[in-house]
């Protein structure tokens, strides 16, 4: 499964990207939790661009690309040899995490670091032992970015960090347990682009997808209970209409019928005791009719039963 995360399309210069496709390989991961790295990894590759910039002396722009699952020893089968790999050990995991950068890169990179402007064509050799240090210092302090990239969704730390010219002495996980390819685009000023990749196990990536869940179902849990809190001050503060009711009274047809202008019924109520409080017709409480100033009230009696 390939998973494309740039802002345009997966195409150089016009021309789609063909691969050969292991319908035998077994996704471990689906599309859709993979989605939720984006923004973490737009982070990191932030964090290498402006680390790269200031050791290069160039404006450096890092661009993530694909993701992609593929077995460990498939990914190792692809690499040229020799090459430059770097690895680091995730705290508290324990899983490695490796990046990948080709010859030509590698090269550049030590040209630049040595004054040089890396314009012109690298030779296709392998790298020195200085060389091998030249770079491994780049590489280091891009692997160190990993720890403050993430650290919104959980603590990690960086261990022991390696490089290797050779796949052949590298052994991150076993051989066929899957991993992510996370490829990314590196443009050095005027220099050139390259492509670059890091390989994250999925014994590695499993516990930081886990966080980035908890942590969408915290802020939606969140947004919840204060949609929840909103509409119920919007309930409280609704008007709805009370009314004071004094007891039934009986009258026979005749008493009705014979009712004129300036007649007076008695309501049979004594005088201080509750009446009855309905609000929006429903009973609610017992009340006693009583006078604030020139104003007439109702006093909230306690204990009193409401009869509807």
């Amino acid at each position: 499964m390939t998973v494309d995360v740039r802002s345009g399309s997966d195409t150089d210069h016009g021309e789609r990207r063909v691969r050969p496709y292991d319908f035998q390989q077994q996704e471990a991961l689906d599309r859709t939790r993979l989605r939720r790295l984006v923004p973490v990894l737009e982070v990191l590759a932030h964090r290498i661009a402006g680390s790269l910039t200031s050791t290069v002396r160039q404006s450096v722009r890092v661009e993530v690309g694909e993701l992609e699952q593929q077995r460990w020893e498939v990914y190792t089968n692809e690499l040229p040899e020799p090459t430059f790999l770097s690895s680091a050990t995730i705290l508290p995991f324990g899983g490695k995490i490796v990046m990948h950068l080709p010859l030509a890169f590698a090269l550049a990179l030590v040209e630049i670091r040595l004054g040089g402007s890396a314009r012109s064509d690298q030779p296709a050799r392998p790298l020195t032992e200085i060389e091998q240090r030249l770079v491994s210092d780049v590489a280091q302090q891009a692997l160190a970015e990993l720890p403050p990239a993430f650290a919104p969704v959980l603590n990690l730390g960086i261990g022991a960090i390696s490089s290797v010219a050779s796949s052949m002495f590298l052994q991150a996980v076993k051989p066929s347990e899957t991993c992510l390819l996370i490829a990314m685009r590196v443009e050095v000023g005027d220099v050139g682009t390259f492509d670059t990749s890091m390989c994250v196990p999925i014994t590695v990536l499993l516990p930081i997808l886990d966080a980035l869940e908890r942590l969408d179902k915290v802020d939606n849990g969140s947004e919840t209970d204060s949609m929840q809190g909103h509409l119920r001050e919007r309930l409280l503060d609704a008007p709805v209409e009370a009314v004071m009711c004094f007891p039934d009274i009986v009258l026979s047809p005749d008493e009705l019928l014979s009712l004129v202008p300036g007649d007076v019924v008695g309501l049979h109520h004594q005088s201080g005791a509750p009446l009855l409080l309905r609000v929006g017709g429903v009973p609610f409480c017992s009340i006693v009719a009583t006078n604030r100033g020139k104003r007439l009230a109702g006093l909230v009696v306690e204990g009193e039963e409401v009869h509807s």
